[in-house]
């Protein structure tokens, strides 16, 4: 069987931003983790998008999250936009469920502990609590949030 070409910098793509692709982690670099998108192109995925560990040689979804004008891809672990908000919403939900229906964050919490305990931005965390609270799903305390 023929060796398939990576292209760097492709100058036609048949995807957007926000489309979901399969990727395979390539390696390591010092900007964040070289991908190949769809088994076809180079991407990045840039270290202050990586929210869990990966390993090289591993395959999984990630999102384009933009083609730049030099046509390199950058890409994301994480649904882009409200998607991401909603599947964050949802991994909240879990935790709690899991948790008896606390966990100890709120939007006080370090970024540090809500990216080791929910995989997470506090950006993101702070949306996904803001809407669960609206919904009139959780309470938020100073203690953290609480499933009503």
């Amino acid at each position: 069987m023929a060796e398939v070409e990576i292209e760097d910098a492709p100058e036609n793509v048949d995807f957007t931003q926000g489309d979901e692709v399969d990727i395979l982690i390539d390696r390591f670099t010092d900007l964040g983790i070289r991908v190949i998108i769809n088994d076809k192109y180079y991407g990045l995925v840039y270290e202050e998008d990586v929210y869990k560990q990966v390993h090289v040689g591993e395959r999984r979804k990630g999102y384009i999250k933009k083609i730049r004008e030099d046509n390199k891809i950058d890409v994301s672990l994480r649904k882009i936009g409200y998607g991401r908000i909603e599947d964050a919403k949802q991994k909240i939900l879990e935790r709690l469920k899991e948790e008896d229906g606390f966990l100890p964050l709120n939007d006080d919490s370090s970024p540090g502990a809500i990216k080791y305990e929910l995989e997470m931005s506090k950006g993101t965390f702070k949306k996904a609590i803001g809407g669960l609270y609206k919904e009139q799903i959780i309470d938020i305390t100073d203690q953290g949030i609480r499933i009503k």
